[in-house]
């Protein structure tokens, strides 16, 4: 009987702790977690060729290409739930060669938390 209490106690304590492991990674993503995910989404961004604009008039075109460089990231507020946020934030840019002076700039980003983190949606 002592052994039956032993595994009953056994199962009712890993039933009460399985919905509590797997909410580990649960609610909205922190500021750390914005600021890797947007991180890595213009790195991979500007490593595609970054933003590129057609200066086109009638005698000639010239294309300027310039990258999008991150220097911080200020989260405002986020709402949402089940793994997806729309999250407020004020990130801190420049923009090599056009611009290498910092611009704040407020913005909305869409956050998933996927197997491998947090993930900026386009």
């Amino acid at each position: 009987m002592r052994l039956r209490k032993g595994r009953l106690r056994a199962a009712l304590l890993a039933a009460l702790l399985a919905p509590a492991a797997c909410s580990v990674g649960g609610g909205e993503p922190g500021q750390s977690d914005l600021e890797s995910a947007l991180r890595e989404h213009l790195d991979h961004y500007n490593d595609r060729g970054g933003v590129k604009i057609n200066l086109g008039s009638a005698g000639g075109f010239r294309d300027i290409r310039f990258d999008i460089r991150l220097h911080s990231v200020s989260k405002r507020g986020c709402t949402g739930g089940d793994r997806v946020y729309v999250c407020e934030i004020t990130y801190n840019a420049s923009f090599p060669p056009v611009k290498t002076q910092t611009e704040s700039i407020d913005t909305k980003v869409t956050m998933f938390d996927g197997p491998g983190g947090w993930r900026v949606i386009e």
